[in-house]
């Protein structure tokens, strides 16, 4: 009776314990799996960002990471049903096509395919005038460039507008190219809607930000936790101006 009794304990503490393993074992997959997803982002700010996020929302960290990671597949399942481009794909923004993206009026944005090693993300940049896009890329974080120098595949891009007012659409451009030369660059797009809007950041979470706080536009298709490239271009508040 009492080895019985003393087998049984043994085996409601393995019991017991399993579970909160097995719930580790599981965040430990999703990390692993968003990290090689976003390989420029390291571990400590993926977890200190969901950390934060759980503290702020009551979800459990394993929730947001299984959220992350099934936000990040259905890019990339949207990234393969798209037409890929020809020629080689920019990587994280920088001008791999041959074409000109082209004039277009203040406020408007352009999206470009673009890649990280793993997947092709897509890129947006901002226009601050006619001839002159507002856009943050790795090596400079926020800076301008020309639109003769900001190379694009043809077939690849495309120029859209934002549906709101032409004073919205000047704040928000105007504030785009207030962050030129001071926010740096950042490669968490996994959970940039709860990050400042003021300080690192990458290209969509410029274009996000600009329009969220001129215009209280929220410019994210799916209002998931990361707004990705993807996410700025198939916003309902926006129109096609011109395929390039």
């Amino acid at each position: 009776m009492k080895k019985h009794l003393v087998t049984s304990v043994l085996a409601f503490c393995l019991a017991a314990f399993s579970v909160p393993s097995a719930f580790a074992q599981d965040q430990i997959s999703y990390k692993d799996e968003i990290l090689s997803m976003q390989p420029d982002l390291t571990s400590a700010e993926l977890l200190s960002s969901v950390q934060a996020i759980a503290k702020n929302t009551g979800d459990t960290e394993d929730a947001l990471l299984k959220q992350i990671y099934e936000e990040l597949k259905q890019d990339q399942t949207k990234s393969k049903k798209e037409k890929q481009p020809s020629g080689k794909i920019g990587t994280m923004g920088s001008s791999g096509g041959t074409v000109s993206v082209g004039p277009s009026s203040k406020g408007n944005f352009y999206y470009t395919a673009s890649q990280t090693a793993y997947m092709n993300h897509g890129h947006v940049g901002m226009y601050y005038s006619s001839d002159v896009i507002v856009e943050s890329v790795p090596e400079t974080g926020v800076r301008t460039i020309s639109t003769t120098l900001r190379k694009v595949d043809q077939g690849d891009a495309q120029v859209k507008s934002v549906t709101t007012s032409s004073s919205n659409r000047n704040n928000a451009a105007n504030w785009a190219f207030s962050r030129v030369g001071i926010d740096a660059y950042s490669y968490n797009f996994v959970t940039n809607r709860s990050t400042s809007h003021i300080g690192d950041k990458n290209c969509s979470k410029l274009v996000w930000s600009a329009y969220k706080l001129n215009g209280n536009l929220d410019l994210d298709v799916d209002g998931g936790l990361g707004v990705y490239p993807r996410d700025v271009r198939d916003a309902p508040a926006t129109q096609l101006v011109r395929n390039i």
